[in-house]
């Protein structure tokens, strides 16, 4: 009997550990469906685009933001490009962060109650603006021969920033029609930065002198660009008061 039952025990093990194999390659196979069915745009912002910290600090971010840029921009034209690079990626992490604390804001009431000023239409129209001049900045150095060093930390520093922004934006449009009210007179005003950054990365793009690895990140930074061109001109691209925007 306990040499029936020893052999009943051994035979019934492996099945079950077949059978907790089988259920674990089943919830991996589940959890493969949902990350694949996201959105590659999705997918690709959500993880850089998380807050490095719980600040919503973002006039001091983009601050060092913009420090960081002037100093990389220095450094590369002098030649220093270790420091130029170290330089760029400052810049990015602090763009980052003054996303992250843009987007924390949106959507929260006024900090002083007797204001009507929504804490989270500066800011997001703030970084917004930083959000532009970086990547104004950094289209035209990947073509240029002293950018060709940096070119790596270059295009992180573009696909975040516009990754980043892509995130906020989706933030601001995603909201109630009572509370995009608050964010139509500045957003409105600024619908035209984003074609302006188009044209710059099509000219880029159809230039000579890109790398193999510029014309990967500004053709990814095109893209992400492009839908946010089109999702702020749909929402805000008729004025004060778009026909797009839901009643």
């Amino acid at each position: 009997m306990n040499h029936l039952g020893s052999s009943l025990q051994n035979s019934t093990r492996p099945r079950g550990r077949h059978r907790v194999a089988a259920a674990l390659l089943g919830l991996v196979g589940g959890l493969v469906a949902l990350t694949t069915a996201t959105s590659p745009a999705d997918a690709a912002a959500a993880p850089t685009c998380v807050a490095a910290s719980r600040t919503t600090d973002w006039k001091a971010a983009s601050v060092d933001a913009s420090a960081a840029l002037a100093k990389a921009r220095t450094n590369l034209a002098r030649g220093q490009y270790i420091r130029a690079a170290h330089h760029f990626r400052v810049a990015k992490n602090r763009a980052r962060t003054a996303n992250t604390a843009a987007t924390a804001l949106i959507g929260r009431p006024p900090t002083d109650p007797e204001s009507d000023d929504v804490s989270g239409v500066a800011a997001v129209i703030g970084v917004n603006g930083l959000d532009h001049r970086i990547t104004m900045a950094l289209v035209p150095l990947f073509s240029s021969p002293k950018g060709h060093h940096v070119v790596p930390a270059l295009g992180l520093a573009l696909d975040r920033v516009d990754e980043c922004r892509s995130v906020m934006l989706q933030r601001v449009v995603a909201q109630s029609p009572a509370a995009l009210d608050d964010y139509v007179d500045g957003l409105s005003d600024v619908v035209g930065v984003y074609s302006q950054e188009l044209n710059a990365m099509a000219a880029q793009l159809s230039a000579t002198g890109l790398t193999s690895a510029g014309r990967s990140a500004i053709t990814h930074a095109e893209q992400v660009v492009t839908a946010t061109n089109t999702d702020m001109q749909r929402v805000f691209g008729g004025g004060e008061r778009s026909p797009s925007l839901p009643r």
